[in-house]
């Protein structure tokens, strides 16, 4: 892979060799995200909810640090280790297709997290997250399991903000990188207010598509996302977000504990967590 950042589809090429994506990646291209429906049944999605049932049941099920947690319910990470069910959606060959259309490379699922409820996250970047050398090759694929009422704390993504330069902890005037939970709880919750300041001052359009059953939705590395809060506790949000980094990139990093101003990299093993 040459050393140029990721900014966009190459919308030229596309329309030249793929023109059956050529409005879904002009979308993309322009509003950070697409949404389209995915060739699988009610029955597959009700094994995936069935199978995180069941999975959270064992008290040793994998869940995301609780300082990403914003409620009580869990944040399944890498249930498709237990379930051939959210393995078989993380490869999901529409996804894999659109991605490798968009990108221009070969898509790499590396992680999976699976939802029961509404998280009540504010807005952010997976890129705060994931990172890559080149910039950028990370996308996020987010499947309804169930439909998404407005009342389940649905997911959000804020227009265009894709286009957003990189914002790290070093931006926002952290110059020692975190050692410690506490200090990553604090540099995050500054991030959180930074951003939700960011999209306020510069009047960024915040939209709340409301998914049915089978419907992906698909944002590109740097989308501001997250989820509005639950106003009926009863209600559950069954889905599956899966992270995509792009094959050729020279490294994948943890942007919490690198310095890119200092080029210093936590780098990440990514290829030895793909899903295949």
């Amino acid at each position: 892979m040459s050393g140029e950042d990721f900014t966009g589809p190459d919308l030229g090429l596309i329309a030249n060799n793929y023109p059956e994506f050529y409005e879904l990646a002009k979308k993309y291209d322009e509003d950070g995200y697409a949404i389209l429906d995915l060739d699988i049944s009610t029955n597959f999605n009700v094994s995936i909810i069935e199978d995180i049932k069941n999975i959270i049941t064992k008290s040793t099920f994998k869940k995301n640090p609780e300082i990403y947690h914003y409620n009580e319910s869990p944040r399944i990470v890498e249930a498709w280790k237990q379930s051939m069910h959210i393995k078989d959606l993380a490869l999901n060959l529409d996804i894999l297709n659109v991605l490798t259309v968009l990108y221009g490379k070969k898509p790499l699922p590396f992680s999976t997290i699976n939802f029961v409820r509404g998280t009540e996250q504010p807005l952010h970047s997976d890129y705060i997250h994931f990172g890559s050398l080149p910039e950028f090759y990370l996308a996020g694929a987010w499947v309804a399991l169930e439909d998404i009422s407005k009342d389940c704390g649905p997911l959000s993504i804020v227009k265009g903000s894709h286009k957003t330069p990189i914002i790290s902890f070093q931006d926002l005037g952290f110059e020692e990188l975190p050692t410690t939970t506490k200090k990553i709880k604090e540099y995050y919750t500054r991030y959180e207010d930074w951003l939700s300041g960011y999209i306020k001052d510069n009047n960024l359009e915040i939209e709340t598509p409301l998914l049915k059953a089978g419907q992906v939705l698909i944002w590109s590395a740097n989308l501001f996302h997250g989820a509005q809060k639950i106003n009926n506790p009863k209600l559950t949000r069954y889905s599956q977000v899966t992270h995509y980094h792009f094959d050729g990139c020279e490294k994948f990093y943890n942007p919490n504990f690198s310095n890119r101003k200092h080029n210093k990299f936590a780098e990440r093993d990514v290829l030895s967590s793909i899903i295949s």
